[in-house]
């Protein structure tokens, strides 16, 4: 886990799990708000990165091909600039 970043991403507005193709919030792949769980697009690659601007607090899980948990991010605002999503192949926004 990497420490949230500064501010949100332009592409990622308040109330939104964004996940992205390439490190540093490049190429954004997908933005998530509602509170259920969504498979990922395909062509995510293994590499990519990921901001939290959900409600203060509000955590994400990251689900396997077989639905097993495989780990949660931290509640908003939070990030990583260096994510990995091979295994991952839906998330799931606890709100």
């Amino acid at each position: 886990m990497q420490p949230a970043a500064q501010s949100a991403p332009a592409d990622c507005p308040k109330g939104y799990f964004c996940g992205y193709k390439q490190n540093n919030f490049r190429q954004l792949g997908f933005r998530y708000k509602d509170c259920y769980e969504q498979e990922i697009p395909s062509g995510m690659g293994t590499g990519g990165s990921w901001y939290n601007n959900q409600t203060a607090g509000t955590q994400t899980g990251f689900y396997g091909k077989y639905g097993d948990l495989l780990s949660v991010a931290p509640g908003a605002p939070s990030s990583d600039a260096y994510a990995h999503w091979g295994p991952v192949w839906s998330v799931w926004n606890y709100c």
